[in-house]
């Protein structure tokens, strides 16, 4: 480990240490492993929402986004996350998951299959968004089926002329001049060091230096139309505030599992992590409802693709144990202790 990272661990410890009482275990090891166990509240418990996200559907001969959302032992997929209208509704019980679909061209592609029909054929943005799916529904095969829960962000209300007028001028402005002044504001020096960081973790694990172009890509045009929606008073910087508990939690986490890396078990990591990649599938359920309305149905599909590429515990366990990244590892884990500590609401 760094000597950074051995003066960062000790301040940690040093201020989680303050009024340390008579008696109290002193092992650190047994400490960290505390810290690292699961203290899931009662809501987070009573959350019976799977995932949710964009992916590519397949409808009739051609491809098009649409709002998919798993709830219990049922898959359950719209046009978007604001419309009432189901398309399909498929009960899990007896249903097989094939992954890719045999005779897709598409990339990244699964689907549903109950006997010899196929009641569902889907695609994924990559590969990590894909494993993500295949893996949640089946762990959902066994479960009773459920509805659709009303504040999964479906309602009734259909978009007007005056709403599509918003999501268009939203789209446009962000390639425009304007657009690209906010961008510069947004992409300052510690966000492109940031970023650049990201990009180069995520080369070293795909190998592809083209997926790490497509994540900084997708983070930047996601965060200026973000930043736009607010400026044009569409959204308040509020409203994106309820992702704020799911990813501060993230963050805190992560950097307890940075800093406990090498004195706890790997098992303990591993289950620190999947609770990890839980915060931030929360976090991307938020913004994907928060901001559906607002942005066509492409841009969604970056949502899930930057989630499906970081929040994912395979990704994070394999990070999380190359020495090779730890520079870039680092400077990830500071921005994140800077967000928990300094970021105000």
């Amino acid at each position: 480990m760094s000597e950074k990272n051995k003066n960062k661990d000790t301040g940690e410890k040093e201020h989680k240490g303050k009024g340390k009482a008579k008696g109290e275990d002193p092992d650190p090891k047994k400490k960290i492993e505390a810290e690292l166990e699961n203290e899931s509240s009662s809501e987070e418990e009573e959350l019976k929402i799977t995932r949710v996200g964009y992916v590519h559907v397949k409808q009739k001969k051609s491809w098009k986004p649409a709002y998919c959302l798993l709830i219990g032992g049922t898959f359950y997929y719209y046009k978007n996350s604001k419309d009432p209208d189901t398309k399909v509704k498929v009960e899990l019980a007896d249903a097989k998951v094939i992954h890719p679909v045999k005779g897709e061209k598409k990339q990244y592609s699964f689907s549903l299959f109950k006997g010899e029909e196929a009641l569902f054929i889907g695609a994924c943005t990559g590969e990590p968004e894909l494993d993500q799916w295949v893996r949640v529904l089946n762990e959902s095969l066994r479960k009773p089926p459920a509805d659709a829960p009303a504040a999964s962000g479906v309602n009734k209300k259909k978009p007007g002329v005056l709403d599509r007028a918003k999501k268009r001028a939203a789209s446009k402005t962000a390639t425009s001049v304007l657009g690209k002044k906010v961008m510069k504001a947004i992409v300052n020096d510690e966000t492109t060091t940031l970023l650049n960081a990201l990009k180069r973790i995520v080369k070293h694990e795909s190998g592809s230096a083209k997926k790490a172009d497509e994540l900084e890509k997708n983070i930047i045009k996601i965060a200026v139309k973000s930043f736009l929606l607010i400026e044009n008073k569409i959204l308040s910087a509020d409203d994106f505030l309820v992702a704020d508990k799911p990813l501060r939690d993230a963050f805190e986490l992560m950097v307890k599992v940075f800093n406990g890396r090498g004195r706890v078990k790997d098992d303990k990591i591993t289950e620190a992590l999947k609770r990890v990649e839980d915060m931030l599938k929360k976090a991307e359920e938020v913004i994907t409802n928060l901001l559906a309305p607002h942005l066509t149905a492409k841009n969604m599909l970056r949502i899930s693709a930057a989630f499906g590429c970081i929040a994912n515990d395979k990704f994070l366990n394999q990070v999380f144990r190359e020495e090779e990244l730890e520079n870039d590892l680092d400077k990830l884990i500071d921005a994140m202790e800077y967000y928990t500590q300094f970021h105000y609401h």
